[in-house]
């Protein structure tokens, strides 16, 4: 309530005149709380957010780069392991820790050479599809294997000494050495020419497989990779 300052009169607080005497209250002022509008100031981002973002663009694109990186390694190893197995003849590649070998597949007979040998083009006419390799050395590797008729390793050593002595050749080793479980033939021999072979033979079944290895010298016909190679001979 409130009272006219003329009679005194009592009036409620929003008459706009003394019921009494008629005098006109003055208009209240009317304080209005200003409101702030959620348009005048954008929100302010989160401090890191950007960083954020960008941290995790950085991320995607390893994680990509990384990827494409892996597939180009894996196409270029494929390409050096095919071009290896060209060179060296289509055989299988396996890794020994300090060099790789090459397989062999002959059937049931299988070995395996020194990856740094050569795949070489010769001719057996004695022997059709028999393979030849030459090591760092120049020493010939020549492998083949026939059908015979011998009932024994023994008969077929005999008759190997036996030639090569009509043809001139001086033995300078025969002995009986064990590749696989079986008995080997191991014999080497000075040929006229003052050259060396060796032929190193093994017999299952009526198939004889044959090393013959032919060198300047005996060093050279049984040196540390040749030896290698023969202890990989493996008949199935």
């Amino acid at each position: 309530m409130k009272k006219c300052p003329e009679c005194g009169n009592p009036s409620y607080d929003g008459a706009p005149v003394c019921g009494n005497c008629g005098f006109k209250f003055p208009k209240q002022k009317v304080t209005v709380t200003k409101e702030t509008d959620i348009f005048d100031k954008a929100p302010k981002p989160k401090k890191g957010s950007s960083n954020e973002s960008t941290i995790k663009i950085i991320k995607d694109k390893k994680l990509l780069i990384g990827a494409i990186l892996l597939i180009t390694l894996i196409v270029i190893c494929g390409i050096v392991l095919t071009s290896s197995n060209n060179r060296n003849g289509g055989g299988n590649i396996i890794s020994t820790g300090n060099d790789d070998l090459v397989e062999v597949n002959e059937g049931a007979f299988t070995f395996k050479y020194p990856g740094n040998w050569k795949v070489i083009t010769k001719n057996d006419s004695d022997h059709a599809g028999a393979k030849f390799f030459e090591n760092e050395n120049n020493t010939i590797i020549e492998f083949y294997n026939s059908t015979m008729e011998s009932s024994s390793l023994k008969e077929i050593t005999q008759d190997r000494i036996s030639y090569a002595q009509t043809s001139g050749s001086d033995v300078e080793l025969v002995e009986t050495i064990t590749l696989d479980g079986r008995n080997t033939s191991n014999i080497i021999l000075e040929n006229s020419d003052g050259n060396y072979t060796r032929f190193v033979s093994m017999f299952s079944d009526g198939k004889l497989y044959v090393f013959k290895i032919s060198g300047e010298s005996i060093n050279s016909i049984t040196s540390e990779d040749i030896t290698t190679m023969i202890n990989t001979a493996d008949i199935a």
